[in-house]
């Protein structure tokens, strides 16, 4: 008699857990469907017209991770913001995507009433964690964690919108050599741009951490 073989079991996603990560989900999405439809017209100097500012896209992606990372410590008194860090009174670090620090601020660069830009001077000593984002992530930058941990800042992560899948683990690897605390991505790609190929598990596991880090 043959027998059937078992189907594999879906591992169920608590539901608070599923909502929680809802944002990076449609984030995903948008993302995607960005990077589906690539300029079409090159130009003389090998720029391609019709192309998005990359600075524009990248804080895109920035900004969501801070509005979604707003919720995941709602419960908490922490700020997350975008912004440089200020060491002792006198010099300013690097750009940090992503700022997570205890509540106050040295100024505030913004239009006030809807503000347009949203850019915060944060003392170093403020700072809990810092997280970097890039774009299509193929190498580690060895020396952003080196320089913030100068400034007292220990715990450093990276977030990638997307990286080839088969890479992952190899940067994920570099990236732990060189000081980060992490690496998440909001979908890999196989075998050149497409398909993509999303995970819950991985947004799920993003927000967690970063939570553990800063409230432990």
């Amino acid at each position: 008699m043959k027998i059937a073989a078992k189907k594999p079991v879906k591992r169920r996603v608590p539901f608070g857990d599923q909502l929680s990560v809802e944002e990076l989900v449609g984030l995903t999405a948008e993302m995607q469907d960005l990077r589906s439809h690539p300029p079409l017209t090159k130009r003389s100097d090998g720029k391609y017209e019709g192309d998005i500012l990359g600075f524009v896209k990248g804080l895109r992606l920035s900004a969501r991770l801070v509005y979604f990372l707003r919720n995941v410590l709602s419960a908490t008194t922490l700020h997350v913001s975008w912004g440089h860090l200020i060491v002792n009174n006198e010099s300013c670090s690097p750009e940090c995507d992503i700022i997570i620090h205890k509540p106050g601020h040295i100024r505030k660069w913004n239009g006030n009433h809807a503000p347009v830009m949203d850019f915060t001077f944060v003392e170093a000593n403020a700072a809990l964690a810092v997280i970097s984002c890039k774009s299509n992530l193929t190498a580690i930058d060895k020396q952003y964690p080196k320089v913030l941990q100068k400034h007292g800042v220990e715990k450093v992560f990276l977030f990638a919108e997307c990286c080839q899948e088969k890479h992952l683990a190899k940067l994920r690897e570099r990236a732990q050599a060189a000081g980060y605390g992490g690496l998440w991505c909001l979908y890999l790609l196989q075998d050149g741009s497409l398909p993509f190929k999303t995970g819950g598990d991985m947004y799920i596991d993003f927000a967690k951490a970063i939570k553990k880090a800063v409230t432990s």
